[in-house]
């Protein structure tokens, strides 16, 4: 790569801020047990689970598994593109939450890219569903060269 000296893009991986992704990468963080087991289930396994009741206006909207796990990757991998800097790795339904797990580019602030896409993608499931959908949580889970 070349210089922004030379006209071309900073080496973003020589940059000094990179020094604190590496400590982060370095020091063991918690994964909430199970929660890795319980994604990759979901993404290659359609479980037959009894459906889920979600609170509406009008009474309660009853909707497969499957089926809000697919609307909810769907919509939060459209959402993300709207998120400076996020992309949505895997969607999850676990202990009747949804768990998005999420990449972002070197330079975004994690925790305000998770509450916007969490923000996001609840608004539009809510408008799509006319129904409250499940809690979203967003985990960022990767952080990408910029």
């Amino acid at each position: 790569m070349t210089d922004e000296g030379a006209g071309g893009p900073e080496d973003t991986e020589r940059d000094p801020r990179w020094d604190l992704v590496r400590a982060a990468a370095r020091r063991h963080v918690a994964t909430p047990p199970g929660l890795v087991g319980r994604v990759l289930r979901s993404l290659t396994v359609v479980r037959q689970g009894p459906p889920l009741q979600l609170p509406c206006d009008d009474g309660v909207l009853t909707v497969s598994e499957a089926a809000l796990v697919r609307l909810a990757r769907t919509v939060a991998t459209d959402q993300a593109e709207d998120v400076d800097g996020v992309t949505v790795s895997a969607v999850a339904l676990a202990d009747g939450e949804l768990q998005i797990l999420a990449t972002i580019r070197f330079g975004v602030v994690a925790d305000e890219a998770a509450r916007v896409l969490q923000h996001c993608l609840t608004a539009e499931l809510t408008r799509l569903l006319r129904a409250r959908p499940p809690r979203v949580n967003v985990h960022v889970v990767d952080v990408r060269p910029g």
